[in-house]
């Protein structure tokens, strides 16, 4: 659910799964406009579907038709699966999960701990980031966002909070910078949140964004030396985790990771 959804690939990723093994489930793009959004949802509470993977711009404003919420939906205030339960909706927020499972598999860590990090935008994913990240030992986080004031009134706990601007002569600092705004996603591949010049040696740079493969964020990481990684492990951790909930069946990670790198 979403708008708008033209280049998802969920729906490949959970119907290829589904087939391989023999999950008698379809899974359909439901692009709806925001004006439609209310009625569009008591209709499919009504149609009993099984689940919902959420998307822009409907991951807060599908709180209040929601029945119960996880923790870290209830932290964030955001929620991008959903999983019906005996037929009550239930939202959960697994972007900060999806992303460190895809982060620590991608480089081959086993820990992000005695990091400098540097998060680069403050939406739902990046709050759900941000709580993963604090069961990490040692770890220093700071904030990068258009609104200052907005990070300080969502969060108690921070090192330090930059602009936009004044990130760009700090990004030397950091061993991990997360990147999870929007900027530079298709069709503006052009943009980036931040520009950059100096960088950490043996820094990852990570970008949320999955299409362009290599945003210009990315770019100006790897020509400076820095370990890149996109969005698609995160994307695939979520269609995993959602596949899981929904069907109570484990399914090949490998298998889903592998189809979509055909496509990177």
């Amino acid at each position: 659910m979403g708008n708008p959804l033209e280049h998802s690939l969920s729906p490949l990723l959970q119907n290829d799964t589904y087939k391989k093994n023999f999950i008698d489930a379809e899974f359909q793009k439901f692009q709806i406009q925001e004006e439609h959004f209310e009625q569009e949802m008591v209709k499919l509470k009504a149609q009993n579907v099984k689940g919902l993977i959420v998307t822009i711009p409907y991951k807060e404003k599908i709180l209040p038709y929601l029945d119960e919420l996880d923790n870290t939906a209830k932290n964030t205030g955001v929620v991008n699966i959903v999983h019906n339960i005996n037929g009550k909706f239930v939202g959960f927020n697994f972007d900060g999960k999806a992303w460190l499972s895809g982060l620590l598999q991608y480089f081959h860590l086993e820990t992000i701990d005695h990091k400098n990090v540097l998060i680069i935008g403050f939406g739902g994913a990046a709050k759900s980031i941000y709580f993963e990240l604090l069961q990490f030992n040692n770890l220093t986080i700071d904030i990068a966002n258009r609104s200052i004031d907005k990070v300080k009134n969502s969060i108690s706990t921070y090192r330090q909070i930059f602009t936009l601007e004044e990130a760009e002569n700090h990004m030397a600092d950091y061993d991990l910078v997360i990147q999870t705004t929007p900027i530079g996603m298709w069709p503006n591949i052009d943009e980036s949140p931040v520009h950059f010049s100096k960088i950490k040696q043996g820094a990852i740079f990570s970008d949320i964004i999955y299409n362009p493969p290599l945003t210009t964020f990315l770019k100006n990481a790897a020509q400076l030396g820095g370990h890149v990684q996109n969005g698609l492990s995160m994307l695939v951790q979520q269609n995993h985790k959602a596949i899981k909930m929904w069907f109570q069946k484990e399914v090949n990670y490998d298998e889903m990771l592998s189809l979509v790198k055909k496509l990177d």
